[in-house]
């Protein structure tokens, strides 16, 4: 494969860009999925952070996408820190192990750190994302909003010692909380394609 690019998402391109997200998580997760609309919502979110809806190009072709949006670290007194919050992620499944993954998620970093975030959350597969620095965000003592903890929620510091006396539950964005519904509206603007129950679903 040719050398991988990785831009800001041209908003032109923004359909093929769920399209993309639709073919990763399709039956991943749930019977269809939700993260095509989720990557569709973000620009008209509060939380939505410009130059962080990120394209991977190759010879042309759009490889794969990754979002960025700021989440809330809510202390006990109510202190709201803001974070980087990062999905959803998707590579095209015919260039998934090649490395676009990766170059994307290393740019979202990077442009979190330049916009001073002391940290990015995600909820993922461990054994991939430790190999950029992730840990389980119980390090912190940071939750989810329900104030639990488990391996696939995870942190990294974007500075060491950034995360320092950060604690509390992680609050991101309304736009993670759409529906089946809303997302089967959705999905008519995309070919039809038949939901399946799968062993890696919740």
């Amino acid at each position: 494969m040719s050398e991988i690019i990785i831009t800001t998402l041209d908003p032109q391109r923004r359909h093929d860009a769920a399209g993309i997200v639709r073919d990763a998580f399709w039956d991943l997760y749930r019977p269809g999925c939700l993260e095509h609309l989720i990557f569709h919502l973000a620009p008209a979110a509060p939380e939505y952070l410009p130059g962080l809806e990120l394209a991977a190009e190759g010879d042309g072709e759009l490889l794969g996408v990754g979002l960025a949006t700021t989440a809330s670290v809510i202390s006990t007194d109510g202190t709201a820190t803001a974070v980087s919050y990062l999905g959803p992620l998707a590579v095209t499944p015919g260039r998934q192990r090649a490395g676009v993954g990766g170059a994307l998620l290393r740019e979202l970093l990077r442009r979190s750190a330049a916009l001073g975030l002391p940290g990015a959350f995600l909820y993922g597969d461990p054994g991939y994302y430790r190999r950029f620095g992730f840990t389980d965000a119980a390090k912190w003592a940071v939750t989810t909003p329900d104030g639990a903890n488990f391996a696939a929620f995870q942190g990294v510091e974007l500075r060491p010692g950034a995360l320092d006396g950060i604690s509390g539950r992680l609050v991101e964005s309304s736009i993670f909380e759409v529906t089946t519904d809303q997302a089967d509206v959705f999905d008519a603007g995309f070919p039809p394609r038949e939901k399946h129950v799968t062993d890696t679903q919740f």
